[in-house]
């Protein structure tokens, strides 16, 4: 049994971008863990590095989906001594989610942190704003099956289970170094909030928040910073 923090955070928009995808802009119906290690680093107001953070959870719903026209401008220094200027725009469609809500599990001593954030907590771009709609301490449980929505599965559960999912490769999360480089880049299965799949075999893997039911991949550590698995027994 782990003690956590449920952050429950809202917006009316959100937009976590397909990756190499070019042009017509989708987006993901689940947040990568970078943009997690993000939120937390906006937070705290400072750069949280994976290293600190002992394990999260998460899932991702939403409302509906839409479609959007925006401008974007190319801003260019022609000399080291100029100012930037913009020098073309173009016209894209870009995707988003409508009304997302994101739940967000983590250790205790993270609770202060997102009771006050420094910085504006964003779903993806500077205008997918959101906020804390409520923080929450629960106990979450681990379990060895359960039925999943809105979730990243590590692809090891995927091939174990006969679920559907979309496969993508992202980021697990980025130095922070100027020219930020990514840590590590894993494939997921991404698990649509609005279609539901049963895993089982999951043991060290799936977590249930005793108190609201819901059933969800617990990252830890370990598995981030390396991409070793921990059995229930080692984590406890």
């Amino acid at each position: 049994m782990l003690e956590a923090v449920r952050v429950v955070l809202t917006a009316y928009t959100a937009s976590f971008r397909f990756p190499h995808f070019v042009g017509h802009q989708l987006t993901l119906p689940v947040p990568p863990l970078s943009t997690i290690y993000g939120l937390i680093s906006a937070a705290a107001g400072r750069w949280v590095k994976p290293s600190e953070v002992e394990w999260l959870a998460y899932r991702c719903e939403y409302e509906g989906k839409g479609m959007d026209m925006e401008a974007i401008w190319t801003v260019e220094r022609r000399k080291p001594h100029e100012s930037a200027r913009f020098e073309t725009r173009n016209i894209i469609q870009r995707e988003f989610l409508a009304m997302p809500c994101l739940t967000l599990y983590l250790p205790l001593g993270w609770t202060e942190v997102f009771r006050r954030p420094r910085y504006t907590l964003l779903l993806g771009r500077t205008q997918d704003v959101a906020t804390v709609e409520s923080l929450q301490p629960t106990n979450l449980e681990f379990v060895g099956s359960g039925i999943v929505s809105g979730v990243l599965l590590p692809l090891e559960l995927v091939m174990r289970n006969n679920v559907s999912v979309w496969l993508h490769s992202l980021p697990v999360a980025f130095t922070d170094e100027p020219q930020r480089r990514p840590l590590r880049v894993q494939v997921f299965g991404i698990v649509d909030a609005r279609r539901g799949g049963e895993i089982s075999g999951a043991d060290g893997w799936l977590v249930r928040d005793t108190q609201s039911g819901v059933i969800l991949p617990l990252f830890r550590r370990e598995w981030i910073l390396h991409g070793r698995a921990e059995t229930v027994s080692e984590i406890r």
